[in-house]
Formats: structure tokens, C-alpha cells, sequence
């Protein structure tokens, strides 16, 4: 099926130049525990996990701080696993992603005191390895994971656990198809989330963003960002002072052949190679799966989106998230 063209009229025509100094990243959003990363596509497994050559690339391509997205009580072990022998690249969010709110209300008490206590554990690391406190929110795009009854009462217990255990962190939000709703919800405990957080992976209009821009938060883009008009517009407003850049690996690939990439990824510098799965080599990235080094792609988009240069969007989004979410710069001015 033919994708409709995009309408870019009144949208920069010009593809960003490339930097003028190296560049350093902070991806803030990455699925470490996605079946992808473990060799598995549509329940057939390729080739072995392999997430760990993913984090040698992306040091290579000046990706320096990845943060590892919890998705439910399971992922703590497997990104505390990940990021403990590596600290200073990796850092972790712990929370419960409303994909799988059902499994929380299923829990119940029990399932909210291991999360409790497997974020209280990580919270006493030193060095410290937990970023923020989710992935939380809302997504009425997959209600098969979850009716919305589930996730907005998910969505509420973890916002009462936060306030309750007065955990000195930022959130990691998510808001796909649900802005009243979760603006409604995340609103009435503005007062007790001094550290605010991120609305990450933002999909929607440009009016949508601003209002969270109104009430505090970040917001991070990434390919998922730029599939049609009204989001590229919000894109090209996001405030650089409130934009926070990610890929969301292993999703969220920005398709060579697609018009954004077309426009605005000409100067960009050549991906690292790469095998199809089935051709798995560990030295290789596999095709059409994304990773931490692309996202430079990212930035080159926005950066054309909004008529700057690449530096000027890698620089704001480096000092956004590393103060955000404390990115081992305790001692660092910038």
C-alpha cells in the first residue's frame, strides 16, 4: 500500500549542513529487553542477543549516555545487568509501560511492593545507575495490551506510589492517543513532581506540546516523530530548550528511502554497515532494526525541521537530558 505524501509547504527545503565539531549523544530511550535485541523477529529467533555490540556502536558514532526504558517489574534485573558494568554509558528508568498495565492489576499489592523494592535496592547502587521513574502514562493506539480503565488506574497507582515514597527523581511518561486523559491525570500531582520529567517518543500537535511545555515537561522525538504533518510541525516548535532527542530502539527507524530522510538526511554521514538477520554478524548492524548510533539521523531532522544546524540541536538536547535525568555529570558545568 502507497504511504500519502507528506505536505511540506512552509517547512524548510534545505538539508542541514554537517556539524562543525564532534558531537556528543544522549539517547534516552532505548528498549534493551525488546525481543529484537534477543535475536527474535515475529517468534522466530534469528540470531543470539546481541545488545551489547549495540552499545560499542553507538560509543563509536558519540553516543555517550544511553538510558535503558523499563517496561515492567522483569526489565529491572535485565537493564541493572546491562548497566552495572558499564557505568557512566548506561543508566536505567524503572516503572511499568501501559502495554503492561494489565500485568500490575493483576499483581496487585504484591506486584507494587517488588517494584517498590527493586527501585529502592537500585536507588541505593553506587554509582547510582536509575534515571527516572517509569516508563508510565497512557497508549490508546494498543488497547489489546490493555482497556483504558486498566492503564489510567496503572497510571494513577504508580503516580500515588511516587508521591507516597517521595523518590527524588524525574518521570519517563509516555502519551500516545490519550492527551486528555493523561493531562487530566498527570496534572492533579503537578505540585508533587518538582523534577517534572520527559514525555518521551511525542506524537501529536503542536498545540498538544506546548501545553506540556506549559506544564513542565521535556519533550522527546525521535523517527516515530516525523510520520506526518501535524507532528512535524510540533516538531519544528518544540521550544530547544524543552526537546530531548532518542532513538526508541529497536523501533523507530527513520527509513532511508523515506521523504524525511530524502530532505533532510543528504549531508548525514554514512550508517555503520549491516547484514539482514538471518546474515547475522556480530561486527554488523541488522537492516531495519534500529540502534543508538542512528541517532544523529534525529537530530539531523529536527535541525531541518526547524532551519538550525545539527550542532545546535545536539547541544541542547545533550544539556537537556544530562541535567534532566543526571547522567553522571555530577561534577561537569555542562
Amino acid at each position: 500500500m502507497a504511504t500519502e505524501q507528506l505536505d511540506w509547504s512552509g517547512l524548510p527545503p534545505e538539508a542541514p549542513h554537517k556539524p562543525q565539531k564532534t558531537l556528543r549523544y544522549a539517547d534516552v530511550a532505548v528498549t534493551a529487553t525488546a525481543n529484537e535485541f534477543n535475536g527474535v523477529y515475529r517468534n522466530k529467533t534469528y540470531h543470539p542477543a546481541d545488545f551489547l555490540n549495540t552499545l560499542d556502536r553507538a560509543l563509536a558514532a558519540g553516543v555517550e549516555k544511553v538510558m535503558l526504558t523499563g517496561m515492567s517489574l522483569s526489565d529491572i534485573s535485565v537493564n541493572l545487568g546491562i548497566a552495572k558494568p558499564r557505568p557512566g554509558q548506561c543508566f536505567v528508568t524503572i516503572g511499568v509501560h501501559p502495554y503492561h498495565a494489565a500485568e500490575l492489576d493483576a499483581g496487585g499489592p504484591t506486584y507494587m511492593e517488588k517494584l517498590v523494592g527493586g527501585l529502592r535496592d537500585a536507588l541505593a547502587l553506587t554509582p547510582c545507575p536509575v534515571a527516572a521513574f517509569g516508563e508510565l502514562g497512557l497508549d490508546y493506539d494498543r488497547l489489546n495490551h490493555a482497556p483504558k480503565s486498566v492503564q489510567i488506574k496503572a497510571f494513577k497507582a504508580q503516580l500515588d506510589l511516587f508521591v507516597e515514597n517521595k523518590w527524588d527523581l524525574p518521570l519517563f511518561l509516555h502519551c500516545r492517543a490519550a492527551f486528555d486523559d493523561f493531562v487530566e491525570i498527570i496534572t492533579t500531582y503537578l505540585q508533587q513532581l518538582p523534577r517534572r520529567g520527559l514525555v518521551h517518543s511525542f506524537v501529536g500537535s503542536a498545540a498538544q506540546m506546548n501545553k506540556l511545555v506549559e506544564l513542565g515537561f521535556d519533550i522527546g522525538v525521535n523517527g516515530f516523530s516525523f510520520k506526518d504533518r501535524e507532528s512535524l510541525d510540533m516538531v519544528a516548535a518544540i521550544p530547544l530548550e524543552r526537546l530531548q532527542i532518542e532513538t526508541d530502539a529497536p523501533w523507530g527507524e527513520i527509513k532511508s528511502g523515506s521523504e524525511v530522510a530524502k530532505r533532510y538526511l543528504a549531508n548525514a554521514p554514512p550508517l555503520p554497515p549491516s547484514k539482514k538477520r538471518d546474515k547475522w554478524d556480530a561486527a554488523y548492524m541488522v537492516k531495519e532494526r534500529n540502534e543508538s548510533c542512528m541517532i544523529e539521523r534525529v537530530a539531523y531532522v529536527v535541525a531541518g525541521l526547524k532551519g538550525i544546524t545539527v550542532d545546535e540541536v545536539a547541544e541542547a538536547a545533550w544539556k537537556n537530558s544530562t541535567r534532566m535525568f543526571e547522567l553522571g555529570l555530577v561534577n561537569e558545568s555542562n
